[in-house]
């Protein structure tokens, strides 16, 4: 059977067909997994806001315990300008390991935050 000019368009059509076809197919395997990465980037949106509100607060809680030993060791300075000379060197003790714990937590906070 001699090739015809209509049996040619047939199977350039059929061979047209079959190139869509694997394109329409890669077309669809690219957006199946575009739609995947969509959702798990939603997801790890979620958990990453999630986790710096952790931190968020977790810092707060921090900076405010730091605020109350800042508060308290002012407290104690006022003291120690009030007091005579018996009472200082009790009230020097109390003021130094309270300077030395909020110097330390001050540290902590500020290495954490260079992070």
């Amino acid at each position: 059977m001699e090739p015809t000019e209509e049996n040619e368009k047939s199977m350039t059509k059929a061979k047209k067909m079959t190139k869509r076809s694997k394109r329409e197919e890669y077309i669809e395997k690219l957006s199946a997994q575009l739609k995947k990465w969509d959702t798990e980037l939603e997801e790890l949106e979620d958990k990453s806001e999630k986790q710096v509100e952790k931190m968020k607060a977790g810092f707060a809680k921090r900076m405010e315990a730091l605020k109350t030993s800042r508060d308290q060791l002012r407290e104690k300075m006022h003291r120690l300008e009030e007091v005579g000379e018996a009472a200082f060197s009790d009230l020097r003790k109390d003021a130094e390991k309270l300077w030395k714990d909020t110097k330390k937590g001050f540290e902590a906070l500020r290495k954490e935050l260079k992070k």
